[in-house]
């Protein structure tokens, strides 16, 4: 194994499960064993590409397709859930100022909700849309021209044109980054800005076992990935989208230095951290079924947390069904599980497990008075710190 980014061998791994099977950020099972290897070099953590990677993304890999306005919650404000897509285009409008009439590409679009969010937003903007797979096409030409969208391969006319990529969650799926990335420094003006953002393995340590995510980024190695397709400038900021890192740079002047050896190895030393939680959790999750035998449960969260969770028991059938807030999620089943709202949960459930970011966890369910009327026993992935 080589880093995807620097290229510098890898040796052995720092972590790998002990299931012969896996889940991927869809929460779909599939057989093999994760592994995540730590570059001494840039501190990128890597795993092993999947087997026949881009007729995955081209045909299987359907991402909030269900229902048209499909999206994926990022928080709850005073009762009020706020979904992701409107966060991100938040962010994205306060981080940058974007001209009049730019000429903006979303690399990696998928479904495109969030570049569609943006033109309601900014109508005089020129979005344009680039994706490996034409199974969304449908969703972009209702407020794209097709002229402005392509697959697979970017027009040989779209070079230096842009004033802004954008990418959303796209490059923890790509096993050659840094070739992605310098295909975007071609895509933009002299000067002109890649904005992106990757999950942040420190900040949601799920990303660190999703097995179609062999790029788990830190800060050191984004900063190196960017520095050698050309960027400078490069911000990168971990606090305002949880459980994200969101990157902005400019293509052109000097590139960015590469990172230093101190934060290179304070990123390893969290990494070996983040590595042993995960190598404990199906012990302590094993320990939680043994201290609650014969009890029926139910699991808060039907996403990668609660779909991991249920993935480790021993005996699943336990579980009666997934709670989740997600009016999308809500009416679905999950491993033939039923995923209702918190307020159905049905009367002869015992323990709850809470498939939730350990960050957020404590803190959210606290904020749900009416578990407490009903006497559950409430079990957390983490004890303790979360790493």
């Amino acid at each position: 194994m080589q880093c995807n980014i620097c290229r510098s061998p890898l040796g052995e791994p720092i972590y790998s499960s002990r299931f012969d099977t896996a889940l991927t950020s869809l929460c779909e099972q599939r057989p093999g064993k994760v592994q995540v290897w730590s570059c001494p070099n840039c501190s990128h953590l890597c795993g092993r590409p999947l087997d026949q990677t881009e007729s995955y993304y081209a045909s299987e890999y359907r991402i909030l397709l269900d229902h048209d306005e499909e999206d994926q919650i990022y928080e709850v404000r005073d009762g009020r859930i706020v979904y992701r897509t409107q966060h991100q285009i938040d962010v994205l409008l306060d981080k940058l100022a974007l001209p009049a009439g730019a000429r903006v590409l979303d690399y990696g679009c998928a479904k495109a909700s969030t570049p569609k969010q943006l033109h309601q937003a900014r109508s005089d903007l020129q979005i344009h849309l680039f994706d490996v797979s034409d199974m969304y096409r449908a969703y972009w030409e209702r407020f794209v021209p097709s002229e402005r969208c392509a697959v697979n391969q970017t027009p040989p006319e779209w070079a230096g044109r842009f004033d802004i990529v954008t990418s959303y969650f796209a490059l923890e799926h790509i096993p050659r980054p840094l070739e992605t990335v310098r295909k975007v420094a071609a895509l933009l003006k002299e000067g002109g800005t890649f904005y992106l953002i990757v999950p942040d393995t420190f900040g949601n340590v799920a990303d660190f076992v999703v097995i179609d995510h062999v790029n788990h980024f830190t800060e050191p190695s984004i900063r190196q990935l960017l520095g050698e397709a050309g960027f400078s400038d490069i911000q990168v900021d971990s606090q305002v989208h949880r459980g994200a890192l969101v990157v902005h740079a400019r293509r052109g002047a000097i590139p960015a230095a590469p990172p230093s050896a101190d934060s290179v190895a304070a990123v390893r030393a969290q990494s070996m951290q983040l590595a042993r939680f995960w190598s404990d959790l199906g012990a302590r999750v094993h320990d939680a079924e043994r201290r609650h035998a014969g009890c029926v449960w139910a699991i808060y969260g039907s996403g990668f947390y609660g779909a991991y969770i249920h993935a480790m028991l021993e005996d699943p059938s336990r579980v009666r069904c997934f709670l989740d807030r997600s009016p999308f999620q809500q009416g679905k089943t999950l491993f033939g599980k039923p995923i209702v709202k918190p307020e159905d949960l049905p009367d002869d459930v015992q323990v709850l497990f809470v498939g939730l970011n350990p960050k957020i966890a404590r803190q959210t369910m606290a904020d749900m008075g009416w578990l407490d009327k009903r006497g559950l026993t409430t079990l957390f992935l983490e004890e303790g710190p979360v790493p």
